[in-house]
């Protein structure tokens, strides 16, 4: 839109330009007495388009315009972004909470598991069987 806009501002003001140059040189022509000069220019004005300074005004406001709404959204889009980095922040800090939480009850339960195997262990070895086994390792070791 705004680019739209600066190229018919450009070319409000050229053919107006355009049309004030051509004006004069009939001006000067007609003072001059060139009649045929002055035929010519009034063919080549007529053919331009109609072109005020009021217009070229209205394309030059409409153009501010459009550079206000261009600044305007990209200030919008900004703050929408930002808004966007906020929520997904906080969803990932949300995610790992929970993933945190999942692995620390995955650990107590393979701690009390854990807990659960070493007292059935101790249950299933007699004192006896330690003391043999403790006897076992004595033997071996004097043989050493």
């Amino acid at each position: 839109l705004e680019k739209h806009c600066s190229k018919a501002r450009s070319k409000a003001l050229s053919a107006w330009e355009k049309r004030t140059d051509i004006s004069t040189a009939i001006n000067v022509a007609t003072k001059k007495k060139i009649p045929k000069l002055v035929q010519e220019l009034k063919v080549k004005l007529d053919a331009l388009p109609q072109v005020s300074h009021t217009t070229v005004l209205k394309r030059k406001e409409e153009h501010l315009t459009s550079k206000t709404l261009k600044s305007d959204l990209h200030k919008l889009a900004n703050r929408r972004f930002g808004r966007a980095q906020e929520v997904s922040t906080e969803r990932v800090i949300a995610v790992m909470s929970l993933w945190a939480k999942h692995e620390e009850s995955v650990a107590i339960e393979e701690v009390n598991a854990l807990g659960e195997a070493v007292q059935e262990v101790e249950l299933s070895i007699q004192g006896a069987d330690v003391d043999a086994a403790l006897n076992g390792y004595s033997s071996v070791k004097r043989l050493l």
